[in-house]
């Protein structure tokens, strides 16, 4: 027979505690790819992993504390790939391909950066600035420095963060990707997306300083002019 917490009457199997907290985990992510987090409710949850609702508060206290666990989780994951990168052939395009491959498989992460994480003033927006952005900002300039010609810390930087903006703003800006510029979710999937922003984004930071444009303002008309 199973054994329960005798107070409570709350499974203390080890096995089973894993596999339901591993349940909630998948669901919340599945309906997280469905609606916005803020429509997600704890009986929903609990439908879709089968899972008592009780077991929400049990194991992570509320329907934030479950969505802070599910982005530890990624943030372990993602990280984890992210470390292989840099043994690469082309750790610049690579990382391109698996952020993309991050964001077409994980629909819901999107929608979390771009509804929830906006203010940047709750407990899940902060948790997910530390997991991804700022893990992010001390990782990719550094690939940023080995793998082009900027050397200089401050442009990596600058060029690092141009990069996760391409990368992230079809995802984030989903409607007006698709109305306004009829690009579908599929060609973000295809290999010629991820090629397009790598040649764009290692054009950009190849290109010799002293060849690279310059804006004049002659009577108020901007032209540009190639540095010779």
């Amino acid at each position: 027979m199973e054994k329960s917490d005798p107070v409570k009457g709350r499974p203390v199997n080890p096995e089973k505690k894993s596999m339901q907290k591993a349940k909630l985990l998948a669901s919340a992510e599945q309906l997280l790819a469905e609606k916005p987090y803020a429509s997600i409710t704890i009986r929903e949850l609990a439908q879709r992993s089968g899972v008592n609702s009780a077991m929400i508060s049990y194991y992570f206290t509320n329907k934030e504390g479950l969505f802070v666990a599910l982005l530890d989780e990624m943030s372990t994951k993602h990280f984890t790939v992210m470390q292989t990168i840099t043994h690469s052939a082309d750790p610049i395009k690579t990382f391109i391909e698996t952020i993309l491959a991050m964001l077409n498989k994980n629909h819901g992460l999107a929608r979390l950066i771009h509804q929830e994480f906006s203010t940047g003033n709750s407990t899940l927006s902060n948790v997910f600035i530390d997991r991804f952005p700022r893990k992010m900002a001390g990782f990719i300039p550094q690939l940023v420095k080995k793998n082009t010609l900027i050397n200089d810390e401050r442009k990596a930087k600058y060029a690092a963060f141009s990069l996760v903006t391409l990368l992230i703003t079809p995802f984030i800006h989903k409607s007006i990707r698709q109305q306004a510029w009829e690009i579908s979710d599929e060609e973000l999937q295809s290999p010629s997306w991820a090629e397009h922003i790598h040649q764009q984004f290692m054009l950009g930071c190849n290109v010799p300083a002293n060849t690279q444009p310059k804006v004049l303002c002659r009577n108020n008309v901007q032209s540009k002019e190639v540095l010779s």
